[in-house]
């Protein structure tokens, strides 16, 4: 029964795969031939062919390896299963890759199968955007498997997992190309698209093949954790897909095109997936926790159900990323010229919602609400001020990182500079007061068979990066004169004004180092109670900003200019960075948070003296007001 099993859910994603991506391949007008093409029909549909290999392949190792660390116990005949599932699919990944590269090269050069590669497909592979990106691909999907086969030890599987999500990213680059000014690209949601994608039914899959290897006791707990990823991925993906649909779509006449239908069957496939997904939490699951031996052949009917639909989905995903849009990518705003004078106003009405960002913030406020009602739940409190604040933080990221501010940043510096302190001073201002992680390790469970859950990876953070900052807080001043460093001189903060990917790798480096920089400041659990040496610190920092905000302020780009003289009479785009008043916005904006900082050292530190004078009748030691602090 298990080998059948497993059979019938390898069956099923295949077959369902072929015959989906033979549909939407032939409807979308792919698959006829051009007047000039000489290819044939083996590079025709070998192209897509390949491309639904390749992401079955990649799904099912980025999905096992993910399932063997947030799921599977460690230590245990399982984990070692699990990794040698992941190395054979890791293995076909790379096939497949290798293979898809040289379906390029001949659709490229237009020449069939039969007329060989030559030395051409040299040049290609080293010079050619498509080869190298194919080239890279394949050498890390072999170098990933070959991880699998050798590499030992409780940990490999969230080492290797790594280089495997990172091997997504050459052909999603080389699939989409980043856009503009005004972040019209669409690279970040399409690597979040499909590496959630990629957990979720790799993870499903690797769940029906490992099940052998897999303790009946434990089938219930697995499943259940897998069900929490699976929805998660589920709302990513939802999200995503929305924001790339209506990008691309923007008419009914759109709608009712080729890529419209198909885009209209993926869509009829998610909500077939999320009914499937309601089936397992209802039905299954209950089962499972009753009887796991009796509910165990009717979890895998469903599964295996589920992964067909899942097929399905990723044909047409394969088909439709050969297939013409109606429309090109990125909201109009994207143009400068459509885009009124920045301003307040300006900031607040225009938006370009970024799916990475939408998702963060949108997790960020359902767990933090879910922590808060596990902790009542269980008779405890937690201050509200403390959820106030996780509220405005988290509105303030959305906005920052959704709203103008998205789309001005890339062609106005001095936006660029009020992006880049709203994320370092201003939202961790709110978001570090609301204690996120301690409600964390009082809401979470923890686990008892050394698999990694949210509770153990959060514990673990705190453990290695936020106590020793809390030991040596100088630490993070130099942390934020770095992340200051890169934003403002180095190819990032050009890339962050060009790409989608540079600008939300500009907006993480600015929330950690803000993040860490307030943690280490005003966090209660640092025994050095002195404030003098905390207030030192903020000193520092704000020397940091008036030192930057002064180099800004006297570099022959930072002069005043309209911003219709910023653009370009002929082309609508900006002539240069623009930045009448960074430095003034950067003055401003550190002295607000930095005396707001300032104040609450102060505050704990006089009102924990007080608690402890008031209950002993003498001021408390370093260890006993930092004791009374905590509680």
């Amino acid at each position: 029964m298990s080998r059948m099993s497993r059979v019938g859910a390898a069956a099923a994603i295949v077959v369902a795969g072929v015959l989906a991506l033979a549909w939407a391949y032939s409807y979308g007008g792919s698959a006829d031939p051009g007047v000039l093409d000489r290819t044939g029909p083996a590079v025709t549909w070998g192209l897509p062919l390949g491309k639904l290999v390749f992401n079955l392949a990649c799904a099912c190792t980025i999905g096992t390896l993910v399932l063997a660390v947030f799921a599977l116990p460690r230590n245990a005949p399982v984990q070692a299963a699990a990794l040698r599932f992941a190395g054979w699919s890791a293995t076909v990944w790379a096939a497949a890759a290798a293979i898809y590269t040289g379906a390029s090269f001949l659709f490229i050069a237009n020449r069939p199968v039969s007329a060989g590669f030559g030395p051409e497909f040299v040049s290609f592979l080293t010079d050619v955007e498509a080869g190298r990106a194919g080239t890279l691909t394949a050498v890390m999907a072999a170098a990933v498997a070959l991880a699998c086969f050798c590499l030992e030890g409780p940990h490999v599987a969230a080492i290797v997992a790594l280089p495997a999500f990172a091997g997504l990213v050459p052909l999603v680059l080389r699939s989409h190309a980043t856009g503009g000014a005004g972040h019209a690209d669409a690279t970040t949601a399409l690597i979040l698209h499909t590496g959630t994608a990629a957990v979720w039914i790799g993870g499903l899959l690797a769940l029906i093949m490992l099940r052998t290897s897999l303790p009946a006791r434990r089938l219930s707990p697995t499943v259940q954790r897998y069900s929490t990823l699976a929805l998660i991925c589920y709302t990513a993906l939802t999200v995503s897909g929305v924001l790339a649909a209506v990008a691309r779509i923007r008419s009914v006449d759109d709608l009712l095109s080729p890529y419209g239908v198909i885009i209209l069957a993926k869509a009829a496939a998610l909500i077939g997936l999320g009914v499937f997904g309601a089936l397992h939490r209802r039905w299954t699951l209950k089962r499972l926790d009753r009887d796991p031996h009796r509910a165990a052949w009717p979890f895998l009917r469903l599964a295996v159900a589920e992964l067909a639909v899942m097929g399905a989905a990723s044909g047409m995903a394969a088909a439709l990323a050969r297939t013409a849009p109606p429309a090109p990518v990125g909201a109009p705003t994207a143009n400068p010229e459509l885009l009124p004078e920045p301003g307040i106003w300006a900031y607040i009405s225009q938006w370009a919602p970024d799916a990475l960002w939408v998702l963060v913030c949108g997790f960020a406020v359902f767990f933090y609400f879910a922590g808060v009602r596990r902790l009542r739940a269980a008779g405890r409190s937690w201050p509200a001020h403390r959820t106030v604040l996780w509220l405005a933080g988290n509105a303030v990221l959305f906005t920052v990182t959704n709203g103008g501010l998205h789309i001005y940043q890339g062609l106005l510096f001095d936006t660029h500079v009020l992006t880049q302190m709203m994320l370092t001073a201003v939202v961790p201002l709110l978001l570090v007061p609301a204690a996120p992680l301690t409600l964390a390790e009082l809401a979470i469970r923890p686990r008892t068979d050394g698999s990694t859950g949210a509770r153990e990876f959060l514990t673990g953070t705190r453990r290695h990066f936020l106590t020793p900052l809390g030991r040596d807080p100088y630490l993070a001043v130099l942390i934020l004169t770095g992340s200051v460093f890169a934003i403002y001189y180095s190819p990032l903060s050009e890339w962050s004004a060009s790409s989608q990917l540079g600008y939300s790798t500009m907006t993480l480096l600015a929330l950690l180092a803000g993040c860490l920089f307030m943690q280490a400041v005003t966090d209660p659990r640092n025994l050095d109670t002195n404030p003098a040496s905390r207030l030192v610190l903020v000193l520092a920092a704000g020397v940091l900003y008036e030192v930057n905000g002064w180099w800004l302020s006297t570099q022959a780009f930072t002069t005043e200019t309209p911003w219709s003289a910023a653009l370009s009479p002929s082309s609508g785009t900006p002539t240069s960075p623009v930045a009448g008043s960074a430095g003034t916005i950067m003055w401003s904006t550190a002295a607000m948070t930095l005396g707001v900082v300032a104040s609450m050292v102060v505050a704990r530190r006089n009102s924990a003296t007080e608690t402890q004078t008031a209950k002993t009748g003498r001021p408390g030691s370093k260890e006993t007001v930092a004791a009374e602090r905590l509680e």
